[in-house]
């Protein structure tokens, strides 16, 4: 009996419909995802490596959830903020952030529209883990 459930369960998993986050455009993963890998997820927790090369700027996204973030090897980088206007999101600012403001681990509150570019000469890696429950952090 086993046998024939198995194939049956695995094909309905494989073929699921995506979930509200992959639908979102924004969402970082599907927005932005040679920058967010996915290295843990379950419905509480998603754990995401964020890499950006030197001189690239990712993609425009959002975070929803609050997150830890651990800067494993932080350089330079360009925060940049943007609004969504008419479907498209419109640069709003842009800060220059030292490598040296990133150091170690922090908290952060979902974010809206953003980029990040690494104005350093190595990759920028963090470690972002985010919390389903949406609860404030701070």
């Amino acid at each position: 009996m086993l046998r024939y459930l198995l194939p049956a369960a695995l094909t309905i998993m494989v073929g699921a419909p995506a979930t509200a986050e992959e639908q979102d455009p924004f969402e970082a993963v599907v927005a932005a995802p040679a920058s967010h890998h996915i290295l843990l997820e379950t419905d509480r927790v998603r754990v995401l490596r964020v890499s950006v090369p030197p001189g690239a700027t990712e993609p425009v996204h959002v975070h929803k959830w609050p997150s830890v973030m651990y800067f494993e090897q932080a350089q330079p980088i360009t925060y940049i903020t943007y609004d969504l206007i008419g479907g498209k999101p419109i640069e709003r600012a842009r800060v220059d952030v030292p490598a040296e403001a990133l150091s170690g681990a922090g908290t952060a509150d979902p974010e809206g529209l953003h980029a990040v570019q690494n104005r350093g000469t190595q990759l920028f890696l963090a470690l972002r883990v985010e919390l389903k429950d949406g609860r404030p952090l701070k």
